[in-house]
């Protein structure tokens, strides 16, 4: 049970004229905890006050560490709020959720108009799909080769397949398709699927080399490959970008 101190317990007191209020209270903080340590047969806590300077007595507060060390935080507390408008309080930075972040969509690519018109208002063309966007390699252009790769990585969409088409290509069967160039002009060509080991790939072949050297195809060019459909049956379009 804690005790109240007494007019006894400040017997041996000598009161300094220079002290303050605060230093009034560290000594009764000071009295309180000697009261207590007598009570627990301890040795009395280290004094608390030290030399006069010429600014009178300092009262330097020996408590539990723990006291202390709270006393202190509190008080720099104290003092950043007091001083608002010069210490800044640090803050984590925050995370901008990604459903926040503002992000320019970008347009669907568009067949040309030359193309469109002729796809679609001579040729009776429906469906179009874009299948592949891509830069043209040496291994596109290669006579040795003769054929233009699709990467299934690149591909924008299998929907261009029909279910029959498909299983033609997975029974490693090729089909002949008919292919726009990018001078507008229709030739057959063939199309096969390559499973390879660590990719699988779409290829047109067999008349592809006719179809570089007529449109003068070379490395580093952009090209769009598009699907269409004409009285049901699977026709490609080759844009130069």
């Amino acid at each position: 049970m804690m005790e109240l101190l007494t007019l006894v317990d400040f017997k041996d007191t000598k009161i300094d004229p220079n002290w303050g209020p605060f230093d009034y209270l560290l000594h009764v903080l000071h009295v309180d905890q000697q009261k207590l340590q007598k009570s627990q047969n301890a040795p009395p806590p280290p004094p608390t006050l030290c030399k006069q300077d010429h600014t009178g007595f300092k009262l330097r507060s020996k408590f539990n560490n723990s006291v202390g060390l709270k006393r202190k935080r509190n008080l720099k507390a104290v003092e950043e709020e007091d001083d608002g408008d010069q210490v800044a309080p640090k803050l984590k930075p925050n995370r901008i959720k990604k459903q926040e972040k503002s992000v320019c969509p970008i347009p669907p690519p568009d067949l040309p108009p030359l193309f469109r018109q002729l796809i679609v208002e001579e040729m009776g063309g429906r469906g179009l799909v874009l299948v592949i966007q891509k830069t043209i390699f040496f291994s596109d252009i290669n006579p040795t080769a003769s054929r233009f790769s699709i990467p299934f990585s690149q591909v924008k969409t299998h929907d261009f397949l029909n279910e029959a088409e498909a299983k033609e290509l997975d029974d490693k069967n090729s089909m002949q398709v008919w292919l726009l160039d990018p001078s507008m002009r229709g030739t057959s060509i063939t199309l096969n699927k390559w499973v390879m080991r660590s990719s699988s790939l779409y290829v047109l072949t067999n008349t592809w080399n006719s179809v570089v050297k007529n449109n003068q195809l070379e490395k580093g060019h952009m090209v769009q490959l598009w699907s269409f459909r004409v009285n049901s049956l699977l026709c490609f379009a080759l844009v130069k970008l």
